[in-house]
């Protein structure tokens, strides 16, 4: 008893991280489960802990040409989406560091609304335009489109990290000659790859995972992996094995990714938290 009254917040915070690890963790123990099950074990009740494992779901869903199409379409999306928004939110992000603009403080508050806003608000006034373009149901017009949301985060993320560069540095390169690219390029990008890292993965996750623009704004083409994992939802049954595998996979490739650019994650994450 004394030891816990000693110890009790340490032993709180435990707990507490405990908890909050097995809420997150369960029901992707509960989806692989599935997955490793037959049709018939899918079914039971109640449900079974222990069983036969099967990885039949696995090899079928390969198959599927539906859901290697769409795995493949939410690669290329995500990739030239990130490529996009990464580009544009660095320049951006340097510009309002580094210039004295107009309207400065307007523009970072808008930036915020716009993240704010539904994602479904966008895709009426959007469609139109895009069969107009001719890029509905496109991999470039489903990237373009997810700027709206990435693009803002990103350049507040970008921003952050820029201010935490001492402006004594920028002015030494500017005494040395260096023009503005030439400062971004070999000053600012070294400093802030951990935050452009970070930025990165963070949206590369919600690129991953978002569905209402995509099943607004797609149809057969560029349907990425979430609306692949809706379509084993048939109008009499649920292919619960299908579905399931396929979250598992879909889940993998992000973890893998964020796994790979941990100690960026965390650097990046931290690089504004405290001025030197």
């Amino acid at each position: 008893m004394r030891f816990y009254k000693k110890h009790r917040h340490i032993i709180s915070a435990y707990i507490v991280a405990f908890i909050a690890v097995l809420a997150t963790l369960l029901p992707i123990i509960w989806v692989g489960m599935l997955s490793l099950k037959s049709k018939g074990q899918t079914f039971t009740r109640p449900p079974k802990w222990f069983f036969e494992p099967t990885f039949s779901n696995y090899s079928k869903i390969w198959e599927n040409d539906l859901f290697t199409d769409t795995f493949i379409n939410s690669i290329i999306i995500t990739i030239f989406a990130i490529i996009l928004s990464i580009t544009i939110a660095l320049f951006a992000a340097f510009a309002l560091k580094r210039y004295n603009i107009r309207f400065k403080g307007a523009f970072m508050q808008w930036l915020i609304i716009a993240y704010m806003l539904p994602e479904f608000l966008f895709i009426i006034p959007m469609y139109s335009i895009y069969q107009t373009l001719g890029l509905y149901d496109a991999h470039i017009g489903l990237a373009l489109m997810y700027q709206v949301h990435v693009l803002p985060f990103s350049i507040w993320m970008l921003r952050s990290f820029l201010d935490e560069v001492p402006k004594e540095i920028d002015d030494a390169a500017t005494m040395d000659g260096c023009s503005s690219f030439e400062t971004l390029y070999k000053i600012y990008l070294p400093l802030i790859l951990p935050g452009i890292t970070a930025t990165a993965i963070l949206n590369a996750i919600w690129i991953w995972n978002e569905l209402t623009i995509a099943l607004g704004l797609t149809f057969s083409n560029s349907q990425p992996i979430t609306l692949g994992i809706a379509s084993f939802r048939g109008y009499i049954s649920i292919d619960w094995g299908g579905m399931t595998t396929g979250s598992i996979i879909a889940i993998v490739p992000m973890v893998i990714f964020a796994l790979l650019a941990q100690k960026h994650i965390v650097k990046g994450l931290t690089l504004g938290s405290v001025k030197g």
